[in-house]
C-alpha cells in the first residue's frame, strides 16, 4: 500500500511539473500571439535555447559556484562533473539555489536574445511566411545541437547538476515540483498584469489594426520587439527549468511536443486570455496523464501502435476546436480600465 501511495504521489508531483512547464511556455506564446498577434511557430527555438544553454553551461556554472576544479571537458565528461558537484549541492541549499537562479537568469537572457534574432522575420514577413520561417529556424538550432559536439556532446546529450538534490532523495521530486509551480505562478501573475497594463493594450491595438496603432504614434517594430523578447525569455526559462528537473538534455526536442501542443492548449483555453490558457493547459495535462496511466489498456484495443495516439488525438481535438469552438473555452474579453469604466457609468447616468 505504501509503495502504491508513493508511486501515486510522485506521479502527481511529476504532473504538476509538466503542467507548470507547459503553463509558462503557453503564457509566452499568449504574449506573442494572443496579445501582439505574432504567429510564433518557432516556439521550439526559444524553448530549446533555454534548455540547451542550461545543458551547455550547467556543469561549468556549478563548478564555478562550488569551487570545483577538474581538468576535463565538462561537456564530454559531464558524468564526472556530476559526481564531483552533486554531493556539494546536496549539502548546501544556498549553493543549490544560487546555481539554479544563475541558470534561470542566463537562460531567460539567452531566450530573450533569440527572440531579438527572430525579430527580423517578424518585421518583414506576413503571417503565413512568418510561421514557416520561424518553424524552420527552430529546426536549425536542433540540428546545430546534434552536429556540434562542444555544445551538447552531440546526440548523446549531457547531464546537468541537480539544484533540487539538497531536499534529499525522498523529497527531491516534491520540492522540485513545488519550486517550479511557484515560478509558473509568478509568471502567470506577471502575464496577467501585463495583459491589463498600457503595454498590453498597445499590443492588442497593434494586433487588431497596425495602421490605426501607427497613426497614434505607436512604433510597430518596437512593440513587436518587446513582445518577442518577453515571450522568448519566458520560453527559455521554461526550457531551463525542465532541463534542471530532468537532470539531462539531448538535442532531440520535437516540434510536436514544444510547438504544436502549446498551440493546441492555447486554442483550447482561449487566445488572449491568460485564465483560458491556464484552463486549456490543465485540461490537456490532465487528459494526457490519464492516458499515460492507462496506456497498457489502450494498447490492447487500439488498431494501431500506441505511440501514434498522441498525434492522431491532437489532430482530432484541433479540428473539433476550430470547427465548433474557435474562440476557445474562455474567449478573450476586452479589458476596460476602472477610470474609463467610471466615466462610461457617469455618462450613462447623465443620459
Amino acid at each position: 500500500m505504501d509503495n502504491v501511495l508513493g508511486v501515486f504521489t510522485i506521479f502527481i508531483a511529476d504532473s504538476v511539473t509538466f503542467f507548470s512547464i507547459y503553463l509558462m511556455l503557453n503564457l509566452s506564446l499568449n504574449i506573442e500571439r494572443g496579445l501582439a498577434g505574432i504567429p510564433n511557430f518557432g516556439l521550439l527555438l526559444s524553448y530549446a535555447a533555454g534548455a540547451y544553454i542550461t545543458g551547455s553551461l550547467g556543469g561549468r556554472i556549478a563548478m564555478l559556484i562550488t569551487g570545483t576544479h577538474l581538468n576535463i571537458d565538462p561537456i564530454e565528461n559531464s558524468a564526472d562533473v556530476i559526481s564531483a558537484v552533486n554531493p556539494l549541492l546536496e549539502h548546501s541549499a544556498g549553493l543549490s539555489i544560487v546555481y539554479m537562479l544563475m541558470m534561470l537568469l542566463i537562460s531567460a537572457g539567452f531566450g530573450a536574445f533569440i527572440g531579438l534574432i527572430q525579430l527580423g522575420p517578424v518585421i518583414r514577413l506576413r503571417e503565413d511566411y512568418l510561421a514557416i520561417t520561424l518553424l524552420a529556424l527552430a529546426e536549425i538550432l536542433n540540428e546545430i545541437g546534434r552536429v556540434y559536439k562542444p555544445m551538447l556532446n552531440g546526440p548523446m546529450g549531457v547531464s546537468v547538476p541537480d539544484p533540487f538534490s539538497w531536499a534529499g532523495r525522498d523529497l527531491r521530486f516534491y520540492v522540485a515540483s513545488s519550486e517550479i509551480f511557484l515560478i509558473a505562478l509568478l509568471i502567470f501573475i506577471y502575464t496577467e498584469y501585463l495583459s491589463r497594463s498600457p503595454l498590453g493594450r498597445v499590443f492588442r491595438a497593434i494586433r487588431e489594426n497596425e495602421t490605426a496603432a501607427a497613426s497614434l504614434g505607436k512604433s510597430i517594430v518596437r512593440y513587436r520587439a518587446i513582445a518577442m523578447i518577453l515571450g522568448s525569455a519566458i520560453a527559455g526559462l521554461s526550457g531551463s527549468l525542465f532541463t534542471l528537473y530532468q537532470g539531462s538534455i539531448t538535442p532531440t526536442l520535437t516540434r510536436f511536443q514544444w510547438t504544436f501542443l502549446p498551440w493546441l492548449m492555447l486554442f483550447l483555453g482561449g487566445i488572449g486570455n491568460n485564465i483560458g490558457v491556464l484552463i486549456g493547459t490543465l485540461i490537456y495535462v490532465f487528459i494526457n496523464r490519464i492516458i499515460i496511466m492507462n496506456k497498457h489498456y489502450l494498447a490492447a484495443i487500439l488498431p494501431f501502435d500506441i505511440v501514434w495516439f498522441d498525434y492522431i488525438s491532437l489532430g482530432i481535438v484541433m479540428a473539433l476546436i476550430l470547427i465548433y469552438r474557435p474562440q476557445g473555452i474562455l474567449p478573450e474579453k476586452p479589458y476596460i480600465p476602472s477610470r474609463v469604466r467610471r466615466i462610461i457609468q457617469e455618462l450613462t447616468k447623465e443620459s
